[in-house]
């Protein structure tokens, strides 16, 4: 058997496990949720952090959401990878469809970059900034739209990033002047 459809049949099983066996009816209700609530918290975080004069912060945010963005779509086309209920007939989609591919997880990506910056900030805030994400990264393959795969890559690309984004932080010159 072939590496990579072996890492695709624990992927898909995974994914079934995930979707069809762990059914709960707050998951079902909250999950859901997740899919806007995940823009509007860092929206809220954002303008939260420049309110309290936390500029730098709120405009690292800011340049890394826009970077992640410009890197992960031109990826979730390159590799095209279609959606779970595209796949698998038996899947429990709770939400309305996505209009892109699959891998890697957007949702995933954009949390665990803004976790990655923020956490550099403020560390206190970072177990409840991880554990949002990870929630996050759950429901989207509970809700019927990811393969645990395509959260693995989202989680792995936002870290990558937003330690990018910190890195060019310390070199000031990268992204703004001295003073901001």
């Amino acid at each position: 058997m072939n590496f990579l459809i072996y890492i695709e049949s624990i992927d898909k099983s995974v994914f079934l496990n995930i979707n069809q066996n762990i059914i709960n009816p707050f998951f079902d209700i909250f999950f859901p949720s997740l899919r806007e609530l995940t823009y509007v918290f860092w929206i809220l975080l954002i303008i939260y952090f420049f309110i309290r004069k936390e500029r730098k912060l709120a405009l690292l945010m800011v340049i890394g959401i826009s970077a992640g963005a410009a890197f992960i779509y031109p990826v979730k086309y390159f590799i095209d990878r279609a959606r779970p209920y595209d796949q698998i007939e038996s899947t429990r989609l709770l939400t309305s469809p996505e209009s892109d591919p699959s891998f890697p997880s957007g949702h995933a990506e954009l949390s665990f970059l803004t976790s990655t910056v923020v956490s550099k900030f403020h560390p206190e805030y970072s177990k409840y900034l991880y554990t949002f994400s990870s929630l996050i990264a759950l429901s989207r393959v509970y809700v019927g739209v990811h393969f645990p795969m395509d959260i693995v890559g989202g989680v792995i690309i936002g870290i990558i990033i937003g330690r990018l984004i910190l890195v060019l932080e310390q070199r000031k010159g990268y992204i703004w002047k001295e003073k901001i």
